[in-house]
């Protein structure tokens, strides 16, 4: 009897997360298709589009699913109370702490899955989506293996191994190889550089390995290059994923790369501690709304109750976001700062649940 009504509470928690991330990937969706449609151009039309939006489906439905875990949660669980079948669970011996440990298997079971998405295919699918994006609209930058990016600028042809964010308006790139092209489509000169940026007009390049094919011998080596160009700083702004859309991997390695160049690497270690924590957030969240169901149950108004729920979960996220943007003003760590909102949440959520 147990197993059934654990089965069967799992199964409607997981339902009403389903559809409620359904509603809300399709809303979503269907702002980023206005957005795209008006940036239109190129070989960017209809079709390419909406392989884009296709392509980028599993990060809408990241960016949602906290939201959609909450209220997905408070819907299930409300209906079972609307119809007084959590009232007949505890009164066959269904306690609500066990209710509560059924609910939050079923979002863990959710946050599995969307975990190893978010480790292993949303940043490649994101990555590819944006370069081929771009790739239709300028026909000049196509998607390499391991992320990297290849770009045509005027008779070079350049490949960018790395692509680092340095503020919200300023990359960097490193492992840079540029191949000087011929008339004969041969490479006549090829430069390998760990480091640069662009700025607008020109590659400025730093520890750069400088190479003739048609020559033997060592390359050159030169502390800093100059490369003019053609290519638009919105053609990378446009390309190149932000730290949160990352796998942790990249993230930690792309943080110690800026660090060994003296670089702020700020944005990369907020976003690995976001996604290390992004499942404390979600379990969080969810924990919030469960005094508002159950206290549902015995008034009369349990919508009421959902909303209010819904609007706590709401003003958690605020609070989540707001320590964020005081992560560089409290003398706290950054994993403290960030780890503070969901605990604290969780700490309400428990003490409302012990006086309910």
């Amino acid at each position: 009897m147990g197993w059934r009504l654990s089965r069967y509470l799992i199964s409607r928690v997981l339902v009403g997360i389903g559809l409620v991330s359904l509603l809300l990937v399709g809303l979503y969706t269907l702002v980023e298709l206005l957005r795209e449609a008006r940036s239109l151009a190129g070989d960017y039309q209809g079709l390419q589009m909406v392989a884009y939006l296709v392509e980028t489906l599993p990060r809408r439905l990241y960016d949602v699913f906290p939201f959609a875990a909450l209220i997905g949660v408070m819907v299930g669980l409300g209906g079972l109370a609307s119809g007084n079948e959590l009232v007949a669970m505890r009164a066959s011996g269904f306690d609500r702490q066990r209710i509560i440990q059924r609910v939050l298997l079923a979002v863990i079971l959710c946050l599995l899955l969307l975990a190893a998405m978010a480790e292993w295919l949303i940043p490649d699918l994101e990555s590819k989506a944006r370069a081929e994006r771009e790739q239709a609209r300028s026909g000049q930058i196509q998607h390499g293996r391991q992320g990297a990016l290849w770009l045509r600028d005027r008779d070079h042809m350049i490949r960018v191994g790395l692509s680092l964010w340095v503020d919200e308006q300023a990359l960097v790139f490193g492992e840079i190889q540029i191949y000087r092209i011929d008339e004969a489509s041969r490479p006549s000169r090829i430069y390998w550089a760990e480091r640069g940026h662009h700025d607008g007009s020109a590659w400025q390049l730093e520890a750069v390995h400088r190479l003739q094919p048609d020559r033997n011998g060592p390359s050159d080596v030169l502390d800093r290059l100059e490369i003019e160009s053609d290519l638009r700083p919105e053609l990378f702004a446009a390309t190149v994923s932000r730290p949160r859309l990352l796998s942790l991997g990249d993230l930690v390695r792309m943080g110690r790369l800026l660090e060994r160049n003296g670089l702020d690497a700020g944005r990369y270690r907020e976003a690995f501690w976001e996604r290390l924590y992004f499942p404390l957030n979600v379990l969080a969240m969810v924990l919030i709304g469960l005094p508002f169901v159950f206290a549902g149950m015995r008034q009369r108004n349990p919508g009421f109750n959902l909303f209010i729920g819904v609007a706590v979960g709401l003003l958690f996220f605020v609070l989540t976001r707001l320590a964020q943007g005081m992560s560089g003003i409290v003398p706290l760590p950054l994993w403290l700062t960030l780890l503070m909102p969901p605990l604290s949440i969780a700490g309400l959520a428990v003490l409302l649940l012990r006086r309910r």
